[in-house]
């Protein structure tokens, strides 16, 4: 009994994180790897770090990693969650909508390439230069 009470709390708690990390999967996780997989057609990778990853293991190893950033996001949101502070309360919200940030950029960034053939950073350096 102890056992099945012990599973239904650690099920609540992974729930609430993937209701509390739902526009990280959508946007970071399943909206880059996607726009970035079919982006590559049109050009390359532009991270180093991922370009070496993509051409040693395939485009699917970036997901696996991207699965294992998403593992961090869980160990940092269970020590946050934890503390019961309310700075934390805050570090969390603001790391969760900077992540999310970051992905909706990736993913326009790709969007862009894909359908403009130039990326967003490119015409930001020549909108400004």
């Amino acid at each position: 009994m102890h056992n099945t009470i012990q599973y239904g709390l650690q099920f609540k708690k992974i729930s609430d994180f993937i209701w509390d990390v739902k526009y990280i999967i959508v946007f970071y996780v399943l909206g880059d790897f996607l726009t970035t997989a079919h982006a590559l057609k049109y050009g390359f990778e532009k991270n180093a770090f991922l370009a070496l990853v993509i051409d040693n293991y395939g485009v699917w190893s970036m997901f696996i990693l991207k699965v294992l950033f998403l593992a961090i996001v869980y160990w940092n949101y269970s020590l946050l969650k934890e503390s019961g502070s309310r700075w934390t309360d805050l570090m969390w919200t603001m790391s969760r909508k900077l992540i999310v940030f970051v992905g909706l950029f990736l993913v326009l960034n790709n969007l862009m390439v894909i359908f403009m053939e130039c990326s967003l950073l490119q015409l930001i350096r020549a909108i400004t230069f």
